[in-house]
């Protein structure tokens, strides 16, 4: 496409009203067409138009999925990427005269509490606008790639999932956007696990920060003042003249670096979730994941690192160890007790095993539980109240669960397998005893065993250096603090294993009286015929299914219970199935008025399971979505065959399927039965419950299945191998077909 000389900051300007698909290469040509001038000039609109600083999807960043539209993903994805053309304008903007304003209005509500209470580090010094009148902070200035990093990071943290269905869908399935994957290369690029990693493109301008001394202070003041501190608007407002600004100083190498570390750490650490907030999307849960993944990787790489990023790789884990507790906390304690629980378990369990993020870590053997390297015993001292509190705090919630089902077992094994690993279970123990000792605490009376002094053998009595200010933490002089191994946790624990015991009882119950029941509707000659036919033609029952899953369970849990019995020094409950009493489900208890409307923790999976064998399908089988093990040119195609036939034989097949006859029971197996299907019409702008009644229909559908179109040649081979006759195996498997269909009619 031709350019004229015309104004290309109305081209761009232009170019945003287009489709993606069109938008994203039109504004990669201009990039690198436009002056520095006209790009200065359109570039919040660019940012603006991209996050949609009113609150909107924007340009689809946190929609837009590889599964539900892969060219729009690709085109978004190519674009934004760390060496694309959005960061290649940004570089083009990169100048000490090149300033963008960004308002602290839209940065999360503890961020602007940082700032506005002078609890910040240097790093933000020369990056604050202040009211001279006011003495407030009101804007933030900023260089083009620092603009876009923090306009994305804001982006991530707006509850989009409350405002569009597309969001909505994304959290519900948990599918990966955009946004998703951008966040990961984003740290990946700039926040490197490999110490001899280059930060691209390196042909940039290394004079848009001022040189400060490396590391940049992480550390906030410990006093809270009234007003804004002086020491931190000293540099702002009158710089030293005699701080070298050349590309060699350590600040120029890695700047970038350092922008993304404190935007994304205090933007998303620092998000307030209490009780007057809505609760972010389960993709920021897990956006927040990846940062703190790489956070340790990048971190675990300080001692191999000559470079100048050596200091700010010894800063990430202290700085994220300021704000994660607080954080994890709130959300744990307001977040639904339903399967999304397990992304925010992941989130913890990822932040309290920093041994596993390392650039060097060999995944190929995932079998094999290396011991827990001696170098992290003083992250796991430093930290230790977010191994005990945290494991406190979340097991009242677990008690709660219905571990009958397979998905509560799995995350409760994901819980106690950390914990459970290497020497992880001693070295908490002994990192309780000694912050006890260090403040004189003898509320804790810890039990001893044989297997646990092998650990305390090793360990100097006196406790670590690092024990002398930690050990008088608020957190111990408090008495809100519960240690993990005393004697009420224990107790708890002792309650939650036979809570456990007991499940695993019911699932094995349960179990056999699937097979019994599996097993008596298969005596009997006709039966059997009945069931060996239906095995070729359909998939499996949702008996079948579902004694699939509960098989797994029981061993599932069994790991649990030995796990958890080893860690705390607790006995096995001796517990028969005579003794426990049979499951009942108690309607009439159930308050759902008092719930909070995403809480739904006080109902049990086993009562929502209750309620929805209760419900009844309101949309119509044939148009459910194409499935997996289906053909779809053959779904399609039977498709319109079938509703061709049916708008034909409308009035026959109604009559057949009404009749009490034999040809009545016949029409009954063949057609499906009438329905009224239920849909939500939104065309007026608001919903309308709308229904409709289906007749009785024919439906072949089941033609289209993978299975279905094995069976056909094979019968085919089979007539072919023995009689020479291949057409006589496609007859003979049509007789058996309907041979099916007569017995289930005099069956039923």
């Amino acid at each position: 496409m031709a350019f004229y000389n015309e104004n290309y900051g109305n081209r761009i300007l232009e170019i945003l009203n287009y489709p993606v698909m069109h938008r994203c290469p039109e504004l990669g040509l201009l990039v690198d067409r436009c002056s520095i001038r006209e790009l200065q000039d359109v570039y919040p609109a660019i940012v603006s138009s991209i996050f949609s600083s009113n609150g909107g999807t924007g340009w689809g960043l946190r929609t837009t999925t590889r599964e539900t539209n892969p060219h729009d993903f690709d085109v978004l994805y190519n674009f934004f990427i760390p060496l694309g053309p959005m960061f290649r304008l940004c570089y083009r903007l990169l100048n000490d005269a090149i300033k963008f304003e960004l308002n602290t209005e839209i940065l999360p509500h503890k961020m602007v509490e940082m700032l506005q209470n002078g609890q910040y580090s240097m790093f933000y010094a020369d990056l604050l606008n202040i009211d001279p009148f006011r003495r407030s902070v009101t804007s933030l200035s900023l260089n083009a790639f620092d603009y876009f990093i923090l306009n994305f990071v804001i982006h991530g943290t707006v509850p989009l999932h409350k405002m569009f269905p597309a969001a909505l869908n994304v959290h519900n399935e948990r599918s990966k956007t955009a946004y998703f994957y951008l966040t990961a290369d984003y740290l990946c690029a700039f926040m490197p696990s490999n110490p001899d990693a280059i930060v691209m493109p390196t042909n940039i301008c290394g004079t848009v920060k001022v040189a400060q001394p490396m590391p940049v202070q992480p550390l906030q003041p410990t006093r809270s003042p009234k007003y804004l501190t002086l020491s931190p608007l000293a540099h702002f407002t009158a710089p030293n003249k005699s701080v070298s600004r050349t590309p060699e100083s350590p600040r120029a190498y890695a700047w970038r670096t350092e922008s993304v570390l404190y935007f994304f750490v205090d933007g998303w650490m620092r998000f307030d979730v209490d009780e007057n907030r809505d609760l972010p999307s389960s993709e920021f849960i897990r956006v927040v994941r990846i940062l703190v993944k790489q956070l340790h990787a990048f971190g675990n790489s300080a001692e191999l690192d000559n470079t100048s990023m050596a200091s700010l790789r010894k800063l990430a884990q202290p700085m994220m160890n300021a704000r994660i507790y607080p954080f994890l906390k709130s959300i744990i304690a307001r977040w639904p007790l339903d399967s999304s629980m397990s992304v925010v378990l992941e989130l913890w369990l990822s932040y309290i095993q920093p041994w596993r993020y390392t650039f060097d870590r060999n995944y190929s053997n995932t079998s094999y539980e290396a011991p827990i390297n001696p170098k992290y015993e003083q992250f796991i001292s430093e930290n230790l109240v977010i191994y005990t509190q945290i494991f406190i705090q979340i097991l009242p919630r677990f008690e709660r669960l219905d571990f009958t089902s397979f998905r509560n077992g799995v995350m409760l094994h994901r819980l106690i397998k950390v914990f459970s690993q290497s020497t992880l279970p001693q070295m908490l123990r002994y990192c309780e005893e000694k912050a006890s000792h260090n403040i004189g605490n003898v509320s804790m009376t810890p039990q001893t065993s044989p297997k646990r002094t092998i650990y305390y053998s090793s360990r100097s009595i006196e406790a670590p250096p690092e024990w002398d200010t930690f050990g008088s933490s608020k957190f111990f002089q408090e008495s809100s603090y519960i240690y993990m191994f005393g004697d009420y946790v224990q107790a708890q624990i002792q309650q939650f294993i036979k809570k456990v015991y007991i499940s695993k009882m019911y699932v094995m119950q349960e179990i056999e009286s699937i097979e019994t029941s599996i097993k008596r509707e298969t005596q009997g000659f006709f039966k059997y015929i009945a069931h060996f036919l239906s095995k070729l033609f359909e998939d499996m029952t949702d008996e079948e299914l579902k004694l699939q899953e509960l098989r797994k369970i029981p061993d599932v849990l069994d790991i649990a219970i030995q796990s958890l019995s080893y860690i705390f020094d607790v006995n096995l409950p001796d517990i028969s199935i005579e003794h426990i009493e049979p499951r009942e489900v108690n309607y009439s208890d159930l308050d759902l008025s008092a719930t909070d409307e995403l809480d739904i923790s006080r109902i049990s999976p086993a009562q929502m399971r209750n309620c929805i064998t209760h419900c009844k399908i309101t949309s119509d089988p044939a148009l459910l979505p194409i499935q997996a093990h289906e053909c779809t040119i053959l779904v399609r195609f039977l498709h319109q065959v079938t509703c061709k036939l049916n708008m034909m034989f409308a009035r026959d097949m109604n009559e057949y399927f009404q009749r009490t006859d034999i040809w009545g029971k016949i029409a009954r197996q063949i057609l499906n039965p009438p329905m009224a299907v239920q849909r939500f019409d939104k065309s007026k702008g608001y919903s309308i419950l709308c229904e409709n009644q289906l007749p009785p229909r024919l439906c072949l559908r089941f033609l289209a299945s993978y299975k279905t179109l094995v069976i056909i040649p094979i019968s085919c081979f089979i007539a072919q191998t023995l009689w020479g006759v291949p057409s006589l195996g496609l007859l003979i498997l049509i007789f058996l077909t309907f041979m099916y269909i007569i017995i289930m009619a005099l069956i039923s």
